[in-house]
């Protein structure tokens, strides 16, 4: 039996509420399976590269300070704030009356540097807007056939487009696809990202039988319109790339 491999996954159950973690699985077809099978609509589902540690939380433990320990922690002198200093150094009254002069200076510094809201210092350069990142608008149109050996029934075949750089991933139901053609499917993918998509791989899925990929397809930033597209199931043999 070959070894277990770990998937993170970030999936939607049938309430809508996103679930995310990670799941052990012999491949990516199987961990799609596992998904599948207990009713979630997947969102992002990849393999956790070893050799990547996990995130460690550390948690970080400091000497009491405190006039009174009773902490875990060493015990420390107890050393006096600087207002208990100034306490013991200067009369109360005279700490209120530097305290009060202060908030005076600071009310003065505001009320000199009070400036009309929008207004601009005429020394300054050309105000700027604050940077935005690029988003590249990308709009996939993918039209190809499915085909299963040994069945001839297609209605619950599932289509996901898998777009592996940006990451995506988005799936689609037959029964809620366009089709030009008895067994071929016509599917749109629109949105923006700050990444940029030049793999396509485009995956059909029998639950229960299996599944056939195509082979990478590469695409431009702004995606296109791809057609043709074969893809024959076979029993057995899920993630078997089809033909193009």
């Amino acid at each position: 039996m070959s070894a277990m491999a770990r998937f993170h996954f970030q999936v939607s159950d049938t309430d809508g509420k996103i679930r995310r973690g990670t799941m052990e699985a012999q491949s990516l077809s199987d961990a799609r399976e596992i998904a599948h099978r207990r009713g979630y609509s997947i969102i992002e589902l990849r393999e956790v590269v070893d050799g990547i540690p996990e995130p460690v939380i550390q948690v970080a433990t400091k000497s009491a300070t405190s006039r009174y320990h009773t902490g875990p922690a060493p015990v420390r002198p107890y050393r006096p704030g600087w207002f208990q200093r100034l306490h013991d150094m200067f009369p109360v009254q005279t700490v209120r009356a530097a305290m009060i002069l202060l908030s005076l200076v600071g009310l003065i510094w505001m009320v000199a540097g009070w400036r009309t809201p929008g207004a601009r210092n005429p020394g300054a350069g050309p105000s700027r807007a604050p940077a935005t990142p690029n988003l590249t608008a990308l709009k996939l149109q993918i039209e190809g056939s499915v085909e299963v050996v040994g069945s001839s029934s297609v209605g619950d075949v599932q289509i996901t487009v898998d777009l592996p750089e940006i990451p995506y991933q988005q799936t689609f139901d037959w029964t809620k696809m366009k089709h030009p053609r008895p067994g071929h499917f016509l599917v749109e993918v629109e949105f923006e990202s700050t990444r940029k998509a030049r793999q396509l791989i485009v995956h059909a899925r029998k639950p229960g039988l299996g599944e056939a990929s195509t082979e990478v397809i590469r695409i431009t930033p702004q995606g296109g319109k791809y057609t043709n597209l074969k893809l024959v199931i076979k029993p057995g043999k899920p993630g078997k790339p089809g033909s193009v």
